[in-house]
């Protein structure tokens, strides 16, 4: 249900839009620029650029893939060029998974640029820098797929960028807003909002457990933060005790994947052409 030349030609898109070509560039300037801000600081010079680098470079990652899937898809609709490709003998969910493929493809693909800037930063614990580099591109493939859905149902390329802006932002503060919501309510306004926080969480990634920095430096065993206290992971815990981070990483991936290709295509095959 893939379509090879489909997906060759997206990839031809990103290439002839020099987003890879963008990307690099800016990753390469991140990367100096933490490794000027590290020669600054007095102690722990490659571990400072390491952290910083690592970070901004990850953020950078995921706002050069939502800005080039949002306008990309939408730049396909306004031209028609979605009519077109569906009138080929081609069918809606093929030609939504093959979307999905190629996006997810351009996802890997950025985050490989960027361990690859991370690496050279510093000296990176081994195994964290795996675990690390696993959880990018996970990270980067649940978000490329996510703003596949929102630039299906959101009529304008900005706002489908920053409604995914706004997922990624709730996820990386998923773990924090779980422990102010687990704590005793003021009123029933507040009891009402702690369990709506309850909902949602089950339907977000929880990427603030994935890439975390601290594994660059020291290994999994510097695994922590918000995310991971008795309040604002229990059921991740009990998930971590089972699969281990890196499976619970590939579960949550392929889950979160598999929900927004669902509702994407629950909006794509209603919609009339």
């Amino acid at each position: 249900m893939i379509s090879g030349p489909l997906i060759r030609f997206i990839l031809t898109a990103a290439i002839r839009d020099k987003l890879m070509l963008t990307l690099v560039l800016m990753i390469a300037t991140g990367a100096a620029m933490a490794i000027f801000l590290g020669g600054a600081t007095i102690t722990e010079k490659e571990s400072f650029a390491l952290v910083f680098g690592a970070s901004g470079l990850r953020f950078l990652g995921v706002v050069g893939i939502i800005l080039f899937c949002c306008f990309y898809t939408r730049r396909a609709f306004e031209t028609r060029e979605v009519e077109f490709l569906l009138s080929r003998p081609i069918s809606r969910m093929n030609f939504l998974l093959s979307h999905a493929t190629a996006f997810i493809v351009l996802a890997l693909c950025v985050a490989a640029a960027v361990c690859a800037a991370v690496f050279f930063l510093g000296k990176p614990n081994l195994g964290g820098f795996a675990l690390w580099g696993l959880s990018l591109g996970v990270e980067f493939s649940i978000m490329a797929v996510a703003a596949l859905f929102f630039s299906m149902v959101v009529s304008s390329a900005s706002g489908s960028a920053l409604a995914t802006l706004g997922l990624y932002v709730l996820a990386r503060l998923i773990g924090t807003l779980l422990g102010i919501a687990y704590q005793a309510p003021e009123n029933m306004a507040f009891a009402a909002l702690n369990n709506a926080m309850e909902i949602i969480s089950t339907l977000v990634p929880r990427l603030d457990l994935m890439g975390q920095t601290s594994w660059l430096v020291y290994g999994q065993e510097g695994s922590g933060g918000m995310g991971l206290t008795e309040e604002a992971g229990r059921y991740v815990r009990q998930m971590l005790s089972v699969l281990g981070i890196a499976g619970f990483m590939m579960v949550q991936g392929v889950l979160s994947i598999a929900l927004f290709i669902f509702a994407a295509a629950y909006d794509f095959l209603r919609r009339e052409f």
